[in-house]
């Protein structure tokens, strides 16, 4: 699982130090660089921590950088005096106004910090650099991060552009160059690592917040940590198939999204987005679909039900996850299929009781009415500011 890496001449043009080795390696494991004949195949304890000092001491000040940057809460940092010296981090790359993935992997943190719980800020600290200095002030940062209930332990960080350019290199996110991108290009992938020992990984944010989790809380502290639980290979579930539907749900839309556990609109619930059981009888197939493709062009568009929904969830937008038109019908047929599941499961009524047209039992909102009868935009918005807060909109997805 650990990979040693021997040493040799770097290639002209190639990233050096642990950059290369991130972009190598890319999911394993490793463990600084190499010695010159490879790890012994049953070392000792005491070559195993001269092993881990190596990798600290080699992956440490002399190779990260120290430049000045601020976080959300307006502290001024050293990056690797005060934000990885000797600490297991989770960091990620987005911009606030990403109308892609960011926010997904911003609600799917979000999970692995619930998981983590207690531990988040204590022997694991996660940071969000932004790619997009120009515009993510520090204002913008803290507005985000408050408007995403983004617990202590967690950093939004920004700084010179410069500076950011250094971090991104030495981590391996090799951007020379963002202004001359796309920002919807910037690399999606989580580095995680622990300063002390030079371990480091990447990881996808569409992978599972509990593996996520078990990466960088137990992994990366080297397994010093009990289990929670004895558990037996005897009582371990079947492993089952799973369709490409419900693989897509649960990457992309998982992390703010159930189906049939009731429309949550409370963070500290995880759920950012409203409960999608039965969304294939409530909305017209169509909408739905473009909804699923381009839910950036539609609130552009002032198109009302997305308006509406965008204004519920605190103007935390559905993001476009660049779905082919084949993923939008396997995954609208996912949420078909698990909701015709569900009912059977509940004697055919809707979970929780609800009606189907609103959730909780409650009667459609101002919004919802005026887009079916087809009122304005305008007129769909401020009939759905007019709800009360506590109130549900029926189930289209989004926020997430």
């Amino acid at each position: 699982m650990q990979q040693y890496f021997q040493s040799r001449p770097i290639a002209a043009g190639a990233v050096a130090g642990l950059a290369a080795a991130l972009l190598v390696a890319g999911v394993a494991l490793w463990r600084g660089p190499a010695v010159e004949t490879g790890p012994e195949p049953f070392a000792e304890p005491d070559s195993v921590a001269a092993a881990s000092d190596r990798g600290g001491s080699v992956w440490g000040a002399g190779y990260f950088p120290n430049v000045p940057l601020i976080t959300h809460d307006g502290q001024r940092v050293r990056f690797f005096d005060d934000l990885i010296e000797d600490k297991v981090v989770l960091i990620n790359f987005i911009y606030t106004s990403c109308p892609d993935t960011c926010p997904m992997e911003t609600a799917r943190l979000l999970e692995v910090a619930r998981i983590l719980g207690d531990r988040l800020g204590d022997d694991v600290f996660f940071y969000s650099i932004t790619v997009d200095p120009a515009f993510d002030t520090r204002e913008v940062l803290a507005d985000f991060a408050a408007n995403w209930g983004i617990p202590e332990g967690w950093k939004f960080i920004t700084g010179e552009p410069d500076d950011l350019v250094r971090v991104r290199k030495k981590l391996g996110v090799d951007i020379d160059d963002v202004e001359s991108l796309r920002l919807s290009q910037h690399p999606i992938s989580l580095v995680m690592g622990n300063q002390a020992t030079g371990r480091w990984m990447k990881r996808s944010p569409f992978e599972n917040s509990y593996v996520l989790a078990d990466q960088v809380g137990r992994w990366l502290h080297n397994w010093k940590l009990p289990n929670a639980e004895e558990r037996d290979y005897a009582d371990a579930p079947e492993i089952r198939q799973i369709s490409t539907g419900e693989d897509l749900f649960r990457t992309r839309c998982a992390a703010c999204h159930t189906i049939g556990r009731g429309d949550v609109r409370e963070l500290a619930e995880r759920r950012i987005g409203p409960d999608l059981y039965n969304v294939g009888e409530l909305r017209d197939r169509e909408w739905l679909e473009r909804w699923l493709a381009e839910p950036d062009k539609m609130l552009a568009e002032k198109d009302p039900l997305a308006l509406a929904l965008y204004a519920r969830y605190d103007e935390i937008p559905m993001p476009n996850l660049r779905l082919t038109d084949s993923e939008v019908g396997k995954l609208l047929g996912y949420m078909d299929q698990e909701s015709r599941r569900i009912t059977a499961l509940r004697g055919g009524e809707d979970p929780g009781g609800h009606h189907h047209h609103a959730g909780h039992g409650e009667q459609a909102s101002g919004a919802e009415h005026a887009a079916h009868a087809g009122q304005t935009p305008d007129a769909a918005h401020e009939a759905h500011r007019e709800q009360p807060a506590g109130r549900s909109t029926a189930a289209v997805p989004t926020g997430g």
